[in-house]
């Protein structure tokens, strides 16, 4: 089974395996070396670079290294949990470290290329979602936007509300700008038209 005929590239990247003890770490060793997928140790937060990283696989049980663990998150890397118990304590504190997987022993190849696909599969749908939520917030905020212009619109022309709202629209469509942007060259006009009657 390899790795790369499904996501190429991926060789090219390395794989952070955070604070795996010994015996944990010479099977993951051995299933990531069969996959093809080459690997970084970082034990106890020593100095590594994981720029060349695509993914983190971090031992809960052992967990001493906070701020690669910060590093990976400031990349947007998809992070797995390795754990011996599956408790509801250790899901939580894998949630809080940011998992979107969990890998159990007995390590296999097969379970190390499950956890992998899913971890990355998810971080893919996660940063999918933040860029939804994003675009939704700003959308949200210039609502008082949007109402001021066409309120603006209502009592200048004299036009109807949704006469107001589909005079911007179309403005936007013809102009290839946002709704949001025309808004606010009405409210500048708006302004600016004050300012000079002053």
């Amino acid at each position: 089974m390899n790795l790369h005929r499904f996501t190429p590239g991926l060789g090219a990247n390395r794989l952070a395996l955070i604070d795996c003890s010994d015996r944990n770490l010479a099977s993951l060793e051995k299933s990531l070396q069969r996959l093809g997928i080459p690997w970084l140790i970082v034990r106890e937060d020593e100095p590594q670079i994981l720029n060349d990283c695509f993914a983190a696989i971090v031992e809960l049980d052992n967990f001493k290294s906070p701020q690669a663990l910060a590093h990976v998150h400031t990349r947007n890397l998809p992070i797995s949990i390795l754990t011996e118990h599956e408790t509801l304590s250790h899901v939580q504190r894998g949630v809080e470290l940011g998992a979107t997987a969990i890998l159990n022993r007995p390590i296999t190849q097969g379970s190390v290329y499950t956890t992998l696909m899913m971890a990355l599969a998810l971080q893919e749908r996660l940063s999918e979602l933040q860029t939804q939520n994003a675009m939704l917030r700003k959308r949200f905020a210039s609502r008082p936007l949007v109402a001021q212009a066409i309120a603006r619109l209502i009592v200048e022309l004299g036009l109807s509300e949704s006469e107001s709202y589909e005079r911007i629209r179309t403005r936007s469509m013809t102009t290839h700008r946002s709704v949001e942007e025309i808004c606010l060259d009405i409210l500048r006009e708006a302004a600016a038209s004050r300012r000079s009657s002053s």
